[in-house]
Order: structure tokens, then C-alpha cells, then sequence
């Protein structure tokens, strides 16, 4: 596949305590990205600050500018999938069923989940973990299959799924068709792993791919070519298995403008 003909979108994540979500979407479609990654917390987009009418307004505003939600994503801070305390899932359930049905409200495919975050000093027994998140998982599917939603597992350095072959396992304990890969070239270059064996490895599930540059050493989410994350084989990889998601840029940046269309263009050559 050639570049020209690879499907990018973009993630509001650098305007989310600058802008609303739509003026962030408006940003990103003038440099022709589209099929967004929505953040969600209060004065971008919040569930509790939208009734059915402002929920029918936007979404009749988004098909009116060709505006598409691809998925909407909670800050990982707030809310804990895998907590060894039922009220902490209890909440982070409750929390993603109402953001799945704001997502379906506005047209959105579905949301980005975070498997739950574990200390890195002294983490629970792996099985243990992964008990927890299975059962939430279940639960948000049973959410998912009434709403018809996605429900897109993000790989992240900071939980019990921090690798792709725990994804991988994971994936094949909890067996759905609304459960999704989020996979993060920028998380996965963090934790040390060969993202070119993770994409082959996890196609069966790959449902999107985010897109920002860092190191081995430090956890970032730059415009590509600031970092050590090798795009070209990435880019190759996706092709090899004919990849159809989206692919997110999801760079966090105080000068989101330039650094998005400094991605574009860097990408544009691979």
C-alpha cells in the first residue's frame, strides 16, 4: 500500500485542556486528518455535560463538517479496570458505559480502553490481574454488544498487559468480536519490544494503531521523527497484513499544529 492511500487519523489529546473536542477536530481536519481519537474529562468532552439534545446538536454538526469519531478515550488516571477494589471497577465500569453511550450517541465506533494501571514497585500476581480485568472486560462487552460498540484495549507500559504477548493471551481468554487492539508503537518502543513481531502477532485483533515517536529510555509521545520508533518497518508491517484501522496520530505536544503536520510529512516518505 502506498502512503497516499493509508488512513490517518488524529487524537485530540494535545487540545484537551485548551479547547473543546470539536474545535480540536476542526484543528486537526485542516491538515486532513480525520477518524479521531477523542479524549474525554470535563470542558473537552464530558458525558454529564451533555444532555440528548447537545449530544443530537454535535453529532448533526459532525456529519454536517464530515467529521468522524472513531473513538473516544478516558485519561488513564481516572479510572482503574484491573483494581484489586470492587468500588474502583465497580466505578471505572459504570464510568466506560456511560462514555460508550455518548460515543454511540455521536456515531463513534467506540472506546479506548487502558487495562487498568498496576504499580510498577510491587505489582499483584499476573494471574490475579488479569482475573480482574477479564471480569470487567465482560462486563463492558455485554455494554458494548447492546450499544454495538468497540471496545479498543490499548497496549500501555503502566498495566498487567504491558506486552504484546499478554495482549495476546489476554485476547484469546476473553474470545469477543467487539474486543479490539489499540496498539501503541510509541508505549511499545517504551517497554523494549519488537513492534514489527507485535503487529504480525496481533493482526487477528488489530483494530487501531497509534502513531507518536519515542525512546527506550524515555516514555513520550513526540511527532515521528523525534524518538528512536522505526516508522518505515511499522508502516511495512501493517501493509504486510493489510491492516484496515485507522492509524492515530496521537502525538502530545504544546505546538500540536506544526508537530502533526511534521508527523504527516515524515510519514508521507515511508
Amino acid at each position: 500500500m502506498r502512503a497516499d492511500q493509508r488512513s490517518y487519523g488524529g487524537s485530540t489529546f494535545s487540545w484537551m485542556w485548551q479547547s473543546s473536542a470539536l474545535d480540536a477536530m476542526r484543528s486537526l481536519a485542516s491538515l486532513e486528518l480525520n477518524d479521531f481519537d477523542v479524549l474525554v474529562l470535563p470542558g473537552h468532552l464530558w458525558h454529564l455535560e451533555m444532555d440528548q439534545a447537545a449530544r443530537r446538536t454535535l453529532a448533526t454538526t459532525l456529519r454536517a463538517e464530515g467529521l468522524r469519531i472513531e473513538s473516544l478515550n478516558i485519561p488513564a488516571l481516572d479510572h482503574n479496570l484491573a483494581s484489586c477494589v470492587p468500588e474502583v471497577r465497580a466505578y471505572s465500569i459504570a464510568l466506560f458505559s456511560r462514555v460508550m453511550e455518548l460515543s454511540a450517541d455521536l456515531g463513534a465506533r467506540g472506546v479506548v480502553a487502558v487495562p487498568g494501571r498496576v504499580s510498577s514497585l510491587f505489582p499483584p500476581p499476573q494471574a490475579d490481574a488479569r482475573a480482574l480485568l477479564a471480569d470487567s472486560f465482560e462486563q463492558l462487552l455485554k455494554v458494548a454488544e447492546r450499544l454495538q460498540q468497540v471496545v479498543f484495549l490499548e497496549s500501555h507500559p503502566q498495566t498487567s498487559l504491558p506486552t504484546f504477548d499478554l495482549i495476546e493471551a489476554f485476547m484469546k481468554q476473553v474470545d469477543h468480536p467487539l474486543l479490539r487492539v489499540a496498539y501503541d508503537v510509541s508505549n511499545a518502543e517504551f517497554v523494549g519490544e519488537d513492534q514489527v513481531s507485535a503487529i504480525h502477532q496481533l493482526a487477528p485483533w488489530l483494530g487501531q494503531v497509534h502513531l507518536s515517536d519515542g525512546t527506550r529510555d524515555r516514555w513520550r509521545h513526540d511527532r515521528v521523527g523525534a524518538g528512536t520508533v522505526r516508522f518505515d518497518a511499522i508502516e511495512a508491517a501493517l501493509d504486510e497484513i493489510d491492516f484496515k484501522g485507522v492509524r492515530i496520530l496521537e502525538i502530545i505536544s504544546n505546538t500540536p499544529q506544526s508537530d502533526f503536520a511534521a508527523s504527516q510529512a515524515a510519514l508521507a516518505t515511508r
